[in-house]
């Protein structure tokens, strides 16, 4: 078992170090996803909590076959897409 299958069990059970662990392993290459696209630094951080508050809300939709890495800057591009789209109404 992988260390990001490990995270993932911990997170569906609820365990608060594991959003922790998360957010350790992943927070710097989502934030540099986020600083290309946006390049502001307000920005950033509220894309990186909107996408670890999914990962904590919703577990189970980051477990499905793909690598967590890829699936959480899938979610990051959302993230920025969506406001994008917000931003240019």
């Amino acid at each position: 078992m992988t260390t990001d299958e490990r995270l993932i069990i911990r997170l569906s059970n609820q365990e608060q170090q594991s959003l922790v662990d998360l957010y350790d392993r992943y927070s710097q290459l989502l934030w540099k996803i986020s600083y290309r696209a946006v390049a502001d630094d307000a920005i950033c951080e509220q894309i990186l909590r909107q996408v670890f508050q999914d990962v904590w809300a919703r577990p189970h939709d980051f477990n499905i076959g793909k690598k967590l890495s890829i699936l959480l800057v899938e979610c990051c591009q959302s993230k920025i897409r969506l406001l994008t789209m917000q931003k240019s109404s």
